[in-house]
């Protein structure tokens, strides 16, 4: 029999603690798109190559960090996913308030608002 095609995750979030590699390392029954792997540099260039990933997708695991300095290009991909009616898990981890404040239009276009990645990745897996 043939198996259904994987569903396909985008990975939004800042690229300092790694935490991608324990997506990918935990979503074994997803295509991952992961901009975290392409090393590419030019802004044009990854900008294309990461809101290709996206329009490709079926879902975007947005984890905003509380590490993460604004969540710009993080809002961006989410507000991008959204308007291309895409499956939004997001994992907010922001304490600052005046970050918290400014971001509330992201969890507003979030399905899912989480607050830690195991949960995000339990989830995911639950589909």
């Amino acid at each position: 029999m043939n198996q259904p095609p994987k569903l396909k995750i985008y990975l939004a979030g800042g690229f300092n603690s790694g935490w991608q590699m324990q997506a990918r390392h935990e979503l074994i029954n997803f295509e991952i798109f992961d901009p975290s792997s392409h090393a590419i540099q030019d802004p044009k260039a990854y900008t294309e190559w990461d809101l290709n990933a996206i329009e490709q997708s079926d879902i975007v695991l947005a984890n905003m960090e509380h590490t993460n300095p604004g969540g710009y290009s993080l809002a961006l991909e989410v507000g991008f996913a959204k308007a291309l009616s895409k499956r939004i898990i997001l994992v907010d981890q922001v304490v600052d308030a005046q970050i918290k404040k400014y971001f509330e239009m992201v969890r507003q276009c979030s399905d899912v608002v989480v607050t830690n990645l195991p949960a995000a990745l339990s989830l995911l897996n639950s589909y």
